[in-house]
């Protein structure tokens, strides 16, 4: 068999092919599936979708492939869901999940599974509001808020009869004084609790200078998926105190299959699993899982629906398409910092209720906005 892999390059995430590259190899390897030839093709930055779909063509009609593996922002799944059901070859997209997946056709070949940072967003409004209060205040850099985060977040207050009391998002060249502007308006107005949305090196620079301030540990700050990990903190010179991350999966995520999959994953190549290296090796289970099956054959619909509705156990839990949509959905977990710096589970959120509906909503009132990169860009 042959797997098409469409992955984009990051400056931001520099090794973002080559750990989703390693995910997907170890979960080939697990099931004993190492003969599957695999076909890189890099797709730029992932933000066009132009050059998404001539690729996946390429793929199938030059290269002969019988799936792809896409890792492209969901607004574009219309386009994608056109192009595959023309060749009639499935694929499965994948990204962050910070935007919602955005289609209208109805196609038997896409399938999505990403880390759903959107639901994470939703979650964290939930949680913060039942834990801390009604009033949270909002903080964010200029490329983080122009995703669906801060929506879905909003959509979570709302639901949770909450109060966003104020926002203040970064311009895409910050000002050195945004730190405290901030926090005097944070003094100012008193929330229960901050959201923010800082990413990589703003959340580097964010936490540095909170650890430096009176104000560390004084407002509960919540976040979702983006501003908490090992690369981020290991940068934080200081303790970052009463902070808390909503996710679907983080390394220490407790439950078997994940330690399995994160020490595995160590000795397979010297590196700590992440979020893409994670994606990477659900979407390669997927498709090993259902290549293994005595009924797979070449029909590309056949093999759609071998995936879609054959589940099983992964690090975050059940990886399970046939939910509805053809998306994969996973409970959310809050992790925070023990007093040494490690991340550790805090507690477990059950899934958002009524998902789909939330999606088809976004779909229906045209939420159409955000950027075209499939990561979380800067």
């Amino acid at each position: 068999m042959k797997l098409g892999l469409l992955l984009p390059t990051s400056k931001i995430y520099p090794t973002l092919s080559i750990d989703f590259m390693s995910g997907l190899r170890l979960a080939f390897k697990e099931q004993k599936s190492e003969d599957i030839e695999i076909l890189y093709q890099g797709i730029e930055n992932g933000g066009n979708k132009d050059l998404i779909t001539n690729e996946l063509n390429k793929m199938v009609l030059q290269n002969q492939v019988d799936l792809n593996i896409v890792f492209a922002n969901p607004i574009f799944t219309d386009e994608i869901a056109n192009t595959t059901k023309a060749l009639q070859r499935p694929v499965i997209i994948t990204n962050m999940g910070a935007n919602l997946p955005i289609f209208k056709i109805n196609s038997p070949y896409v399938l999505i599974n990403s880390l759903n940072l959107w639901e994470s967003a939703f979650s964290a409004a939930s949680f913060g509001i039942k834990k801390f209060g009604k009033k949270v205040a909002h903080g964010s850099y200029f490329y983080e808020a122009g995703y669906q985060l801060y929506q879905s977040f909003v959509d979570g207050v709302i639901k949770n009869e909450g109060e966003i009391v104020f926002n203040q998002i970064a311009d895409f060249n910050p000002d050195p004084n945004d730190f405290s502007t901030f926090m005097k308006k944070v003094r100012e107005e008193n929330p229960d609790f901050l959201y923010l949305l800082y990413s990589e090196r703003d959340a580097i620079s964010f936490l540095n200078k909170l650890v430096q301030s009176s104000e560390n540990g004084l407002f509960p700050i919540v976040t979702s998926g983006v501003m908490l990990n090992e690369e981020i903190v290991s940068n934080v010179d200081g303790l970052p105190k009463n902070i808390f991350n909503v996710c679907s999966w983080d390394k220490s995520l407790k439950n078997h299959i994940n330690d399995k999959f994160t020490s595995e994953l160590k000795e397979f190549t010297g590196k700590e699993a992440n979020y893409f290296s994670l994606l990477g090796y659900e979407c390669g289970m997927s498709i090993a899982l259902g290549f293994n099956k005595p009924s797979w054959s070449k029909n590309g619909l056949n093999q759609f629906e071998i995936i879609k509705n054959n589940t099983f156990e992964g690090p975050r839990g059940k990886v399970d398409f046939s939910i509805g949509l053809g998306i994969t959905q996973f409970d959310n977990h809050v992790f925070t910092l023990d007093d040494k710096g490690n991340t550790i589970q805090h507690l477990s959120i059950n899934k958002i209720e009524n998902r789909n509906d939330l999606i088809l909503k976004s779909i229906n009132e045209q939420r159409y906005s955000g950027w075209f990169q499939p990561y979380l860009c800067q």
